[in-house]
C-alpha cells in the first residue's frame, strides 16, 4: 500500500460557491448551461486544483490552480480561465451538434 493520502475531488458548486457563480455567470454569457460543464475542485496546500470537464461526454477538460482567495474572490486570472474554457467549450458543442447533423 501506498502512504500517499488519497486527494478527494469535491464539486466545484459545494466546494468553492463563489468561484462556481462566476464560472456560471461567465458560461451563461455564452449560452452554456452549467449542465453542459463539469466542475471538480481537489485541496491542495496552497489552494484549489480546479477541473473543468466539458463535451457531451465530459471528455475534454481544462485545469487550473487557484489560491484559497481566489476561490473567495474571483479575480481577473479566474475568469480569463473561464472566458478561454467557455470559447472551447462552445467550440466542442458546436462541432458536436454539426456532427449530429451530419448523421
Amino acid at each position: 500500500m501506498s502512504n500517499k493520502p488519497v486527494l478527494e475531488e469535491k464539486l466545484l458548486r459545494f466546494a468553492a460557491p463563489a468561484l462556481y457563480q462566476k464560472m456560471a455567470e461567465t458560461f451563461s454569457t455564452l449560452n452554456i448551461h452549467t449542465f453542459d460543464i463539469h466542475g471538480t475542485v481537489v485541496k491542495r496546500e496552497d489552494g484549489y486544483e480546479v477541473t473543468l470537464r466539458f463535451s457531451p461526454s465530459f471528455s475534454q477538460s481544462a485545469t487550473t490552480k487557484v489560491s484559497f482567495e481566489q476561490a473567495i474572490k474571483p479575480d481577473e486570472e479566474v475568469v480569463r480561465f473561464f472566458e478561454e474554457t467557455a470559447e472551447k467549450c462552445k467550440s466542442e458543442l458546436i462541432s458536436d451538434y454539426y456532427k449530429m447533423i451530419k448523421l
